[in-house]
């Protein structure tokens, strides 16, 4: 867009009369002051917009002065344009305008951004206040193989530090004012669901992306209503969430490789692979020798796959182009006599014609990697 065109649209923004501008558009404005600074390495991260609102005689160029207005003007109707207070047509303009993407869009992983791109996300808003300290939840995205959510922290009353966020390097009981835990529940009844927390970036410094129901033995309706407990360091009551959730999803293919690999006492089984323009997800299981139970297979298995004392096997999925798919997720957990794996990995750029699963084991502090051939296997995709 030029600058005659943006400031011709800004103009026509000025002119039409706009209602008083609800609470959460402030939080929603706050936010966007930040994402903007990411941009910059001084930033608007390290000068709060608040400060440089106060500071009216501090020189700026055209530019400068533009891009805060036009700031203002995205971070405000943004929100309003989902709340339903403007025309249509003065929504397509605002769409068109800048500094109006999703977290998603901006520093999610290629399935997240496919999804916002053809409308599979859902905006749920949903804002929290406690002892001066508001979380977010602001889009989620569930398409049956993973949830995944855009948390946002924002500016605490006062404006004192908060501490970081989230630091995947700090244990998190050394984050004052950072994330503790997260606990689900789905129509009320506790979820036993492991999660990951996606790097902050600052293309979105305050938010991060969460991502969680994916493990091996979880199964859901397509609709159902979540909640989010999210514990914070220092705080003594989580802030709760309450949202319904659908599953969207585009050309799932679900296929049942059922083939068993036996190699050193290890008895491995893929039993499903799910593949969306979204996400691609492997559910795998590890049995021993006949009559062993989850103590006897760990016993078994022999140390070179092992680390601090436990089976450590992950897998690799390679279209026929040697094109990796990047995990986003993983765990495994063991009852009875089965380990059950779950992982989550972007979608391919295009559906394959067949996907091989490279199981490996990961070694030196998870720098390298020690891949098992004898238990590999390749998957037409039909």
């Amino acid at each position: 867009m030029s600058r005659e065109q943006f400031e011709s649209r800004l103009a026509g923004l000025q002119e039409e009369s706009l209602p008083e501008v609800p609470e959460l558009v402030h939080l929603r404005m706050e936010d966007t002051y930040r994402i903007i600074g990411g941009g910059d390495e001084a930033g608007l991260e390290e000068t709060p917009a608040k400060k440089l609102r106060s500071k009216p005689n501090r020189k700026r160029s055209w530019g400068s002065r533009v891009l805060i207005s036009a700031a203002s003007v995205a971070a405000g109707l943004v929100f309003i344009i989902s709340l339903g207070f403007i025309s249509p047509a003065m929504a397509e303009t605002l769409k068109q305008l800048p500094f109006m993407e999703s977290v998603f869009k901006l520093v999610g992983d290629a399935g997240l951004q496919k999804a916002n791109e053809a409308g599979l996300t859902t905006n749920v808003e949903q804002s929290v206040t406690q002892d001066g300290m508001t979380i977010r939840v602001s889009e989620i995205m569930y398409d049956g193989s993973r949830l995944s959510l855009v948390l946002t922290r924002v500016e605490s009353e006062g404006g004192q530090d908060l501490g970081a966020w989230f630091d995947p390097s700090t244990p998190p009981s050394q984050v004052t004012g950072g994330i503790k835990d997260i606990e689900f529940l789905v129509n009320g009844e506790p979820v036993n669901t492991g999660y990951n927390i996606g790097k902050r970036s600052t293309g979105a410094p305050d938010s991060v992306i969460v991502t969680a129901l994916s493990g091996s033995d979880l199964q859901f309706p397509d609709q159902f209503d979540l909640t989010m407990l999210v514990s914070i360091n220092g705080m003594d009551e989580p802030f709760r969430f309450e949202f319904p959730v659908s599953k969207n999803t585009l050309d799932e293919l679900v296929l049942v490789p059922g083939e068993v690999k036996v190699h050193d006492h290890i008895h491995l089984r893929f039993t499903r692979l799910e593949l969306s323009q979204t996400s691609t997800r492997l559910l795998a299981e590890i049995k021993g020798d006949p009559g062993a139970d989850i103590k006897i297979i760990e016993e078994a298995i022999p140390d070179k796959y092992k680390q601090h004392g436990l089976p450590n096997i992950w897998f690799e999925l390679w279209d026929g182009q040697d094109q990796e798919a990047v995990m986003v997720n993983g765990g495994y957990s063991g009852t009875g006599d089965t380990l059950s794996y779950s992982c989550v990995f972007e979608p391919f750029e295009k559906r394959p014609e067949s996907i091989t699963i490279k199981p490996y084991i990961l070694k030196n502090g998870d720098r390298d990697r020690l891949y098992i051939p004898e238990l590999e296997i390749t998957v037409p995709v039909k």
